[in-house]
């Protein structure tokens, strides 16, 4: 049976978006400009945030979950751990990387739409080597927030985001990021990036 997609297109992804495709895997596809409204569309049955430039996601989960608070929402963004607790803390219920073809994302869509969770293998590998990692040496040297801080800006997030997705003031972040450079022994974001990646803290498609 087919289900009723709504794309909410954050980056113009209508040109490269292939509705046939989708079709012959009984997906039927709508795709909301970035801005358009979505009152009075078609009831989805599967919303699909295309979130390509990994910004502006949130607003927009808050506008759909107004609208159908009922309906799964599967993100389809880049390969960044932090970005994908945010999403799944936000209710959504499948986080996708970019890169998977259409047949593998009409395959996902009936998967959460049938109830069931979906997580990016890359991603999921990420967050749980975080998990590991984090109660072990040198990280176990660090607080809580500071080693979510210490990810965020190896992912390249800028002080302000890491506030607002933590909940904490940018002040907050300043002070982590001179704790955890001192007590890691780095200089800047560069070091930082290279020593997660090392680690295996981030996807090197995160940044």
């Amino acid at each position: 049976m087919a289900i009723r997609l709504l794309v909410v297109d954050l980056e113009s992804v209508t040109n490269r978006f292939d509705s046939a495709t989708l079709a012959a895997q009984g997906v039927l596809a709508d795709v909301a400009e970035s801005g358009a409204p979505v009152a009075g569309r078609q009831q989805p049955d599967v919303v699909w945030f295309a979130d390509r430039a990994e910004c502006g996601a949130m607003p927009r989960i808050a506008e759909i979950r107004a609208i159908a608070p009922d309906c799964p929402a599967l993100v389809v963004a880049g390969a960044c751990g932090s970005r994908a607790l945010a999403y799944l803390q936000a209710g959504v219920v499948g986080v996708a990387d970019f890169g998977s073809d259409h047949r593998r994302l009409a395959d996902i869509a009936h998967r959460v739409q049938n109830g069931s969770y979906y997580l990016d293998p890359d991603i999921a590998q990420v967050l749980a080597i975080r998990h590991v990692k984090r109660l072990l040496e040198p990280f176990s040297a660090l607080s809580s927030r500071e080693f979510d801080v210490f990810c965020m800006l190896a992912e390249g997030f800028a002080l302000q985001d890491i506030a607002e997705q933590l909940g904490i003031s940018r002040k907050t972040v300043s002070n982590c990021q001179t704790s955890l450079k001192l007590k890691l022994g780095l200089e800047d974001r560069s070091a930082m990036k290279k020593f997660a990646e090392s680690h295996g803290l981030i996807s090197a498609g995160s940044v």
